[in-house]
């Protein structure tokens, strides 16, 4: 029950939209500095900007260097281009007056800072060849990007909140996951491990990666970008296993080759079906369930507000009886 001031404090406070906050915050500040921060230090190593003072081999040398069986094929590494400038956008999206405080920039959190402190560990270690030390910041960089897509994930969904603010951390935390599988395999071919011993780890990081695409795909809303790009980094695998660098079969036999390409190629098909599964469940079925239970939350809301409206005007009819 109300009073007459109260329910129609509660009437204007509905059909009245509250104001937007367009202040700059401090996340607004913090994201777009890390981002120059982080181009700067992933740069300065790509592009040798650093060997007036100290020469760092490129990633691409090191990874040839390193070559693991799960390797993926050089074009797979173009996603790092969509990967920087989709967060370019991100970052001066954010700057928008009636996007500064944004339900997006909050739910983003200190997740990009953080992860770009990592992220600049990782390249310094990595071109230094300190790889147990570049497996810590690799996995640290994976911590925080699952923790950014798992905020993200629980504000209300719209294609263009998601290509905004979800997108950029979803595309970077798939291709994480590859690339964390990718450099724990580094590390026994930097120690010179036999190759049984890269062969099982190998398989307990594809295995590893198919359960986390499904694991994904098992929630709703779905974010389907993670599988994709574990698809996109399964396909690179499988390519470079097709013209191997001479590392590779000097290392393996042909049988142990064989078996990581067709473990590979099971991979592929699971999580593509997987994929496509997942997308006609939600069309056919958890989307219009969705939908007609929003319908009903929304008639009960509108007779609540029908309710406190009657109650508003028997109130303020009694109000001037009395009076």
């Amino acid at each position: 029950m109300c009073d007459v001031n109260t329910c129609s404090a509660k009437k204007i406070s509905k059909d009245v939209d509250a104001p937007v906050d367009t202040s700059i915050n401090r996340f607004n500040i913090l994201n777009m500095t890390f981002y120059i921060i982080n181009s700067i230090a992933t740069y300065c190593v790509q592009f040798g900007w650093l060997d007036r003072w100290v020469e760092l081999p490129e990633n691409g040398e090191l990874s040839d260097k390193y070559i693991t069986i799960i390797t993926p094929w050089g074009t797979s590494f173009l996603i790092w281009s969509v990967i920087f400038m989709w967060q370019l956008f991100w970052a001066l999206w954010q700057f928008l007056p009636s996007q500064r405080n944004s339900e997006g920039v909050m739910k983003a959190w200190y997740y990009y800072p953080i992860f770009t402190v990592f992220q600049a560990g990782w390249t310094f270690s990595f071109a230094n060849e300190v790889m147990w030390l570049q497996l810590i910041f690799m996995y640290g960089i994976l911590v925080t990007l699952i923790s950014a897509s798992m905020s993200l994930q629980t504000y209300k969904k719209t294609w263009k909140g998601y290509l905004i603010w979800q997108g950029p951390f979803s595309i970077q935390t798939g291709w994480i996951m590859a690339a964390s599988c990718l450099a724990t395999n580094v590390v026994p071919v930097y120690y010179e491990a036999s190759a049984t011993t890269r062969i099982v780890v190998a398989s307990l990081c594809l295995g590893t990666l198919i359960v986390t695409a499904f694991t994904w795909l098992s929630s709703y809303p779905v974010d389907f970008a993670i599988p994709c790009v574990i698809l996109w980094a399964l396909g690179g695998v499988y390519g470079n296993l097709q013209d191997p660098l001479p590392a590779i079969p000097e290392t393996f036999s042909e049988r142990q080759i064989k078996g990581i390409e067709y473990a590979v190629i099971a991979g592929m098909a699971l999580v593509g079906t997987g994929i496509v599964a997942k997308a006609l469940y939600v069309l056919l079925k958890q989307r219009p369930e969705a939908m007609m239970a929003a319908e009903i939350a929304e008639g009960k809301n509108a007779d609540a507000s029908a309710s406190e409206s009657e109650e508003a005007s028997s109130g303020k009819e009694s109000a001037e009886e009395e009076v």
